[in-house]
């Protein structure tokens, strides 16, 4: 299981700096009626624009909201099967960068299919990405209000975390090897954006690590998304021996297993929320 989480961690938010041919325009007027999405995140975003009824297939990982789960299945956002796309009939496909769907991209763009792809490596790109596809899904206005409703989520817990000291904050999404979150991904961002100080070594978005950097950082939050799972107890004990640690010692080594923040749409200020409680409890007291 945390071999598993790892791997959906780093495809999730690790996005591949590739070249995807452009997405076909729009036909004027003329509003899909038939999308099949590619990733979780882009399933929920169309779901929270009014258009689920018009969803017509998704990856095999997309389980919100419980619609998605009835839908029929294309295969993963890492290598989503072509024929099962094209058999839907659709009039635009919308998904993520991933290691392995360049050629499927590719591919039923050369069939005819319109296909657009968004890319939210970064916070700032929740607002654009989000534009994306409401406009490929022929619905700007309603794009425009959930991006509203989306910053007003998260300017609530920026607002109430602001005046709270920073904290210095290790996130791990591994033991064995230790594995951090690094500055330069999504994960790392929510965590300053949080008031948290990522003690993480800089310029690596998943940085590996030893015991000895982490007592030498001596952070005084310590977040592990291992922990929480059937391995868990295992989890904890490992940071148990290392009572020298101020997050050790002062008991604030948490578990945090919360997906939505690997999905960067409308349910993100509510993990964004969570995660923000667990570096500043005190600011929801």
């Amino acid at each position: 299981m945390r071999a598993a989480l790892l791997a959906v961690v780093l495809v999730a938010t690790q996005l591949v700096a590739t070249a995807y041919p452009a997405a076909a325009a729009p036909a004027p007027g003329r509003a899909p009626a038939r999308i099949v999405s590619l990733a979780p995140s882009v399933t929920e975003t169309l779901f929270a624009l009014g258009v689920g009824p018009r969803v017509v297939a998704v990856s095999d990982y997309c389980d919100y909201p419980p619609e998605a789960r009835r839908l029929p299945k294309i295969g993963s956002f890492l290598d989503p099967s072509v024929e099962a796309i094209v058999a839907q009939r659709p009039d635009v496909v919308i998904g993520v960068p991933s290691p392995g769907n360049h050629s499927a991209v590719e591919t039923l763009q050369n069939l005819g299919i319109r296909v657009a792809v968004s890319d939210p490596e970064h916070l700032a790109d929740l607002a654009p990405v989000t534009r994306m596809i409401a406009a490929a899904a022929g619905v700007p206005e309603a794009g425009e209000r959930l991006i509203a409703e989306i910053d007003r989520g998260m300017d609530a817990v920026r607002a109430r975390v602001a005046t709270q000291p920073p904290r210095r904050v290790l996130m791990a999404i591994g033991q064995d090897p230790l594995v951090a979150v690094g500055d330069t991904s999504f994960l790392g961002e929510l965590i300053v954006a949080a008031r948290g100080i990522n003690v993480a070594p800089p310029g690596n978005p998943w940085p590996h690590v030893n015991v000895e950097y982490v007592v030498a950082r001596d952070p005084e939050v310590i977040i592990d998304s291992s922990m929480g799972t059937e391995e868990g107890s295992a989890a904890a004990r490992f940071w148990e021996r290392l009572p020298s640690i101020a997050a050790v010692r002062e008991h604030r080594v948490y578990a945090f297993r919360d997906y939505r923040a690997l999905r960067p749409g409308p349910r993100l200020p509510a993990a964004f929320e969570n995660l923000a409680r667990l570096i500043h409890p005190e600011a929801w007291r």
